[in-house]
């Protein structure tokens, strides 16, 4: 499995560029084709790219991808359509004209337009695969072919809500702890570059030989503010790294292992996505889709490498004939929580609906570990703050207080 990144224009001749994951170059172009797009240029990401490329890849990014709820709320709207009765093409045209601009408006006019000149909606909204992903354009054909279509919508408005909700929590989970982070390191080097060199001239004048720990911190504070072009260099050059390794499947992979694994905050982002990997899972059997094709399209639901690859081997593992529980277990990338539900759906025959069981349970989940790190993660935070900032503050002010003693030493000895 590997990165491409591509380069297509689709039906109106807008260009489109972004990454997919695949095995070869000839399945990326095979699945763009399936959208209905032109491919101008597909090629293995390798993390470098000429300034016009990252910038046509910033642009589509930012522009052209949909938010999820954006989705979710179109979506509602849409299975609230047809229920209706009223005509595809005239409700989307109004669920356009009601909505804001942005990426889900403008395909949704265009997919009435495609609708109108007799295109199936499945096919109309392939030409925008920045909106409507693989995976919400298969639940789609999937309803046409039963004539479930509103029922189906309905589901995935349904899904695309809870992913949401869901990937909100633990975005909040971790956004306190990120900005108190950032705070440190900024009132940190506020000392070292601002007060510390006040203290600094101060005891050069008395000439007192000072304390280990202050001696540590002014050597800090000199080599940061003597260095500072080389520090800023440095910084620069780690953060460029960082970023290059994030646009390759390799450091994407790294990325998403860590994230699973860190502490206090790998459990609820590891509980996220077996969230999304069952309510996905679950929608796409119900809706009558074939095992090993909703395998396919569960991966980039999951939205994490790791649990991507293990998906592959199950894959894998399913098209030799394997059990699908079976298949799932011998990963070990998956709780036995979701195991024995999933083995006890195989047996009746309710997978979908056990697996949906199961991703109510980790919302729950999510909801309550949530709850209680914001009410710790507080009162933890400030003390490490407090620590770090009293550290650097006692180093300054121990050589006063040594002074002081010498002095009263002094004149008790008077």
């Amino acid at each position: 499995m590997a990165t491409f990144s591509y380069l297509a224009k689709d039906q109106t001749g807008a260009e489109l560029s972004g990454l997919l994951n695949g095995t070869s170059a000839d399945e990326i172009i095979q699945r763009l084709h399936q959208q209905g797009l032109a491919v101008l240029h597909v090629a293995e990401d390798r993390g470098g790219r000429d300034l016009r490329h990252w910038w046509r890849s910033f642009a589509t990014m930012t522009i052209g991808r949909a938010s999820t709820r954006d989705l979710a709320l179109f979506s509602r709207q849409l299975a609230t359509v047809i229920e209706s009765g009223i005509p595809l093409v005239k409700g989307m045209r109004g669920l356009a004209l009601d909505s804001a601009r942005g990426p889900v408006t403008r395909a949704v006019s265009g997919v009435a337009d495609r609708v109108e000149r007799g295109e199936s909606i499945s096919d109309a909204m392939s030409a925008y695969p920045g909106v409507f992903n693989q995976m919400y354009l298969s639940m789609i054909r999937a309803g046409e072919r039963a004539g479930t279509l509103d029922k189906i919508v309905g589901e995935l408005a349904t899904y695309l809500e809870k992913v949401d909700d869901i990937k909100n929590k633990v975005k909040s989970a971790m956004t306190y702890p990120a900005f108190i982070l950032i705070f440190t390191i900024l009132s940190t080097l506020f000392l070292i570059l601002k007060i510390v060199p006040t203290f600094s001239g101060i005891y050069e004048e008395l000439g007192q030989e000072l304390p280990l720990l202050t001696r540590t911190v002014l050597a800090v504070s000199d080599a940061i503010r003597g260095n500072a072009l080389i520090s800023l260099g440095v910084v620069a050059i780690v953060l460029a790294a960082i970023f290059a390794a994030m646009r390759t499947y390799r450091g994407q992979y790294l990325w998403h292992t860590f994230l699973l694994r860190m502490p206090i905050f790998g459990t609820i982002v590891t509980k996220g996505v077996m969230s999304r990997f069952a309510r996905t899972f679950g929608i796409l059997i119900g809706s009558g889709l074939p095992i090993l094709e909703s395998l396919d399209l569960v991966k980039g639901a999951a939205d994490n490498h790791v649990v991507a690859r293990a998906i592959d081997q199950v894959k894998a593992s399913v098209a030799a004939g394997h059990g699908v529980t079976e298949s799932f277990r011998s990963t070990g990338k998956f709780p036995e929580m979701v195991m024995q539900l999933m083995s006890t759906g195989e047996e009746t025959g309710e997978l979908d609906t056990l697996l949906t069981k199961a991703s109510d349970f980790y919302d729950r989940q999510v909801e309550s570990a949530v709850h209680s790190i914001s009410s710790l993660i507080e009162p933890v935070m400030i003390v490490i703050v407090g620590a770090i900032i009293g550290f650097i503050v006692l180093s300054m002010f121990l050589p006063i207080f040594q002074l002081g003693d010498a002095m009263i030493k002094g004149a008790s000895a008077m």
